[in-house]
């Protein structure tokens, strides 16, 4: 194709006639062969993107103490349970009776029936034992609303505290009346099977029983029930 005669001065003039004639690639070094097929297109590589650093995580705070751990003494014990809303109604009732003699009979909670702790205190009197010679320890320092079953939250809320009352006046055997009492000793000695059974609580030996609310008036329910204490007070003794 031959140009028509343009100077210098008129640049603009041959690149309208190359654009009007259907031009679209400006001329390089090398010649090209322009009925081969194009070559393939090559995508330019993608900058390798660094791999971020893991990000720095506070470490988890550790969960706070109970505070019936700093506890120092049995008063101090009493004080803290003094500072919960229920201690403005009624007192709590952590324990009944002589922990120097390091027996205990555990319930999971006080009574809101009095003809149950009646019958407490017979079952210690029939094996010759007292609020002298023996301590009433309870899991949760007060009833429960309606008189229901203890919920596994309120037991774990307060298990620090009868944890720390052990630790300040270590028992060395146990009697616990009731699945919810037993159940300090792990979830083994909650089994009905368990029962008059001994298990290790701390430096403890903790045997469990049937408490009186569960017997109503069964009979055989009372008979396995003074069998344990016998085979408890043969421990004790």
């Amino acid at each position: 194709m031959t140009l028509p005669h343009t100077t210098a001065a008129d640049p603009g003039a041959a690149l309208a006639f190359l654009v009007s004639a259907g031009a679209t690639e400006a001329m390089t070094e090398q010649p090209r062969r322009w009925l081969d097929a194009p070559p393939p297109r090559t995508e330019a590589a993608a900058p390798a993107m660094a791999t971020p650093a893991p990000r720095a995580t506070a470490p988890a705070a550790p969960a706070a103490e109970h505070p019936a751990r700093a506890c120092a003494d049995i008063p101090a014990l009493l004080a803290l349970l003094g500072r919960f809303p229920d201690a403005r109604t009624r007192p709590p009732l952590l324990f009944h009776g002589a922990l120097e003699a390091r027996v205990w009979v555990l319930i999971d909670r006080p009574d809101a029936d009095p003809t149950h702790r009646d019958t407490i205190d017979r079952m210690l009197a029939a094996i010759d034992l007292d609020w002298n010679r023996a301590a009433l320890v309870s899991r949760l320092p007060w009833p429960t609303p309606g008189d229901g079953e203890p919920t596994a939250s309120s037991l774990a809320r307060f298990t620090p505290v009868v944890e720390r009352l052990a630790e300040l006046a270590p028992p060395a055997h146990v009697l616990a009346l009731g699945q919810a009492a037993a159940e300090l000793a792990g979830s083994q000695a909650r089994l009905g099977s368990s029962r008059g059974r001994w298990f290790d609580w701390r430096a403890a030996q903790l045997m469990p029983s049937i408490h009186p609310r569960a017997m109503g008036g069964n009979k055989e329910l009372k008979r396995q029930a003074f069998e344990h204490l016998k085979l408890f007070r043969a421990a004790i003794a």
